[in-house]
């Protein structure tokens, strides 16, 4: 034994030196021959890939609905919520087996050849890389795309698999909702049909309509009150009532009564000359008197025919003749009784008509009242269908809530050097185990007075 370490530790040092030197290159030689050996030995592996971001901004959309109201719809930033990750998401997507599995098929490969894809994840950022092995840079560029556009495949189908379920939800809610519009519908209709009640406004209106009739009530009223005040003041400068006035102004106006009465007064005239001059018994005096008496007998004839025996007996004889004051009083006064007539009626009429409004305002108060519920209970119902809708159709421009939207800001590439093995960590592995035999070797060479003393106890 002690022969054996006497190779390391015996002689000369310049001896040793060389003994030192020679195991320390023979050593390198044996190191660098085994590095050469497995560098040229080991299989050539290509490595392409891609680099994904994920923007993951938060949408927001919002549709006006005249009359209505306003829809809304908000999408919060995927990134927001720190218990769910889509860069998790999608690293686990990219290491599904169905995705292994239709990469396979795309490339018509056994399952067992697709290995995951080496995915990192830079911190702080929404980056992710991920590469892809094989054995030729064509098959890596290759398998590189297809992975990427089964990925991109597998995503659509997932944002339009949740799109699918939400529309599905949704039209079932819509479902009940257009029910509820349909249902408050005929409920309206009915109503609005036993009681002959069709709008608020229709009722609204008869209220307006006994305003409007109060004040013309009030008003034809009041026109009564000056026509009679007229016809009092009138009546007493004439010293006749309206009746007898309108009788007058019937006299008046008849063109045989006056032609008559103007020739009965022309024949009294003479008369009245005759008779200062003649006898009673004279020719001329006698023929002018019954000239006279047939005048009288036919303006008496004339009135009766035209006012009755009464009425036309009533009448003075002053009045048979017009005055130019006079006859226009007593037109003023059949004026006056003619708009009191008027306004009488009018006054009959608006309150004949205001009695039946407020009946029918007074029947309508109550179903005015439920026909109110009723369109609110139905606006709301139409209020909440047509926002379900506006919402349904305004989620479907935000597909990417659950899914956030990726983009390749680097695209597969054709590698144009092998991944392994790297020479830069075959010779650094090298240089190291090089370094490390150096080590060894002068650890020995400091330690010899140790190894003497261990000699010599044994």
């Amino acid at each position: 034994m002690i022969r054996n370490w006497t190779f390391l530790t015996g002689g000369p040092p310049k001896g040793r030196l060389f003994r030192y030197l020679l195991v320390l290159a023979t050593g390198w030689l044996l190191i660098l021959i085994l590095a050469a050996t497995f560098f040229v030995l080991s299989p050539r592996k290509y490595d392409s890939g891609f680099t994904l971001i994920l923007p993951g901004a938060g949408a927001s959309s919002s549709v006006n609905l005249d009359s209505l109201g306003q829809a809304s719809s908000n999408a919060t930033s995927p990134f927001g919520d720190h218990s769910l990750s889509p860069t998790e998401n999608y690293r686990q997507i990219f290491q599904s087996y169905r995705l292994r599995g239709q990469v396979a098929e795309n490339l018509n490969l056994p399952i067992e050849d697709i290995e995951p894809p080496r995915i990192k994840l830079a911190n702080q950022t929404k980056l992710m890389f991920l590469t892809f092995r094989a054995a030729s840079p064509d098959h890596s560029k290759a398998l590189a795309d297809t992975w990427l556009t089964v990925f991109e495949d597998e995503v659509n189908a997932l944002r339009a698999e949740e799109q699918e379920l939400r529309e599905r939800s949704a039209r079932a809610a819509l479902a009940g909702f257009e029910a509820a519009v349909e249902t408050s519908r005929k409920r309206i209709i009915e109503f609005q049909s036993a009681h002959g009640l069709i709008s608020i406004e229709q009722f609204q209106e008869l209220v307006a309509q006994t305003d409007v009739l109060r004040a013309q009530q009030d008003r034809a009223k009041a026109d009564m009150q000056v026509s009679e005040a007229e016809i009092n003041r009138l009546s007493a400068l004439l010293g006749m009532n309206a009746a007898q006035a309108a009788d007058v102004m019937t006299l008046l106006s008849d063109a045989t009564f006056q032609s008559i009465y103007i020739t009965k007064s022309d024949a009294d005239t003479r008369l009245s000359e005759l008779s200062e001059m003649f006898g009673p018994n004279h020719p001329e005096l006698v023929s002018a008197s019954e000239e006279s008496a047939g005048l009288t007998s036919g303006l008496v004839n004339r009135g009766r025919a035209l006012l009755g025996y009464e009425r036309f007996g009533a009448i003075d004889e002053g009045y048979y003749s017009s005055s130019d004051e006079r006859s226009g009083l007593i037109s003023s006064l059949v004026q006056s009784s003619v708009k009191y007539a008027g306004a009488a009626t009018r006054y009959e009429v608006t309150s004949s008509q205001l009695v039946e409004t407020q009946a029918r305002v007074s029947a309508l108060s109550e179903p005015a009242t439920q026909l109110d519920a009723l369109l609110r209970d139905h606006q709301v119902a139409e209020t909440v269908f047509a926002s379900a809708l506006a919402r349904m159709d305004a989620n479907r421009t935000d597909i990417f809530a659950s899914y956030p939207l990726t983009q390749t800001i680097e695209t597969p590439a054709l590698p144009d050097a092998p991944a392994t093995p790297s020479k830069k960590f075959i010779a650094l592995g090298t240089f190291a185990i090089m370094f490390l035999y150096a080590i060894g070797l002068a650890l020995l060479w400091i330690r010899l007075p140790i190894i003497r003393a261990l000699l010599k106890t044994l």
